[in-house]
């Protein structure tokens, strides 16, 4: 097998893998979706949203999403110095 050829197998290897582990990343972010408020409220990973309007006057439904991964305070936690600018 020459270079040229192996690096088009690698190439179409990866993109393989790839397209695969592709829709397993959607699909956690849309678990919660469809919930009612019941369900979502019952499940560990889902929060209900309340409907509101947005600045631009547009109106939000009630929905369910998943809740957030990020810390309230990252650099609380990591232990980053919080710098402050000086004139």
């Amino acid at each position: 097998m020459s270079y040229l050829t192996r690096s088009r197998h690698a190439v179409w290897v990866t993109l393989v893998i790839g397209a695969s582990l592709a829709p397993a990343a959607g699909t956690a972010a849309s678990r919660c979706n469809a919930m009612q408020q019941d369900a979502c409220t019952g499940a560990a990973k889902c929060v209900w949203v309340d409907g509101y309007t947005r600045k631009d006057g547009r109106s939000v439904a009630s929905h369910c999403k998943t809740k957030s991964t990020r810390k309230s305070d990252p650099q609380a936690s990591s232990g980053a110095l919080k710098l402050s600018k000086t004139e």
